[in-house]
């Protein structure tokens, strides 16, 4: 028997004992077989079983649903439009519907106007005006608001807590900045 033969009746009868993914991981490795050979085939088989959840993208139908939608993408209203529609069409994150329209943009050779900040300048605004009235919140109370209120996937929740966290710790070590900096 080889060694990935092994290592699949080991998976088997774990999975039927209800062991662990370590459990039967160094179960594999004291059998003989590699650390990360017990890895990857314990991931092959956990596949196969159909013991995992994969990531479900739905990147290649929104390019085609962008493309059937024949919606002006230089239109500002017609685009936040679109975003809202993929929002809701394919139950995502408004900064990934965002993504969706760029990358299509990309694609076709369109070039989208530039935004200083996420999906338009109302939601900087708002995002801007509940850290101001939140300034001392805790990071889940300010991903609850992301995500709740705002749409905002992980990507952008997080790159926002560190400018957050910046933030505080320039404040706490007494930094100010120039008229000219903060114009900029």
């Amino acid at each position: 028997m080889s060694n990935k033969e092994a290592a699949k009746v080991i998976f088997d009868d774990g999975i039927h004992n209800k062991d662990s993914r370590d459990s039967i991981i160094v179960q594999m490795v004291q059998a003989g077989c590699s650390l990360n050979s017990s890895q990857i085939w314990y991931k092959a088989f956990a596949d196969d079983a159909g013991l995992t959840v994969k990531r479900i993208g739905h990147k290649d139908e929104a390019m085609v649903f962008i493309k059937e939608s024949e919606v002006d993408l230089l239109d500002d209203d017609a685009r936040a439009d679109l975003k809202k529609t993929l929002v809701a069409e394919f139950e995502v994150a408004t900064s990934t519907a965002n993504d969706y329209v760029k990358a299509y943009a990309e694609k076709e050779g369109i070039e989208l106007p530039v935004s200083n900040f996420g999906a338009n300048p109302e939601d900087q605004a708002a995002i801007y005006e509940w850290i101001a009235a939140n300034h001392d919140c805790s990071k889940d109370e300010f991903k609850a608001f992301m995500a709740d209120d705002m749409g905002r996937g992980s990507g952008s929740i997080d790159e926002t807590w560190r400018g957050i966290k910046l933030a505080r710790y320039l404040q706490a070590n007494k930094v100010k900045f120039g008229k000219e900096v903060l114009a900029a």
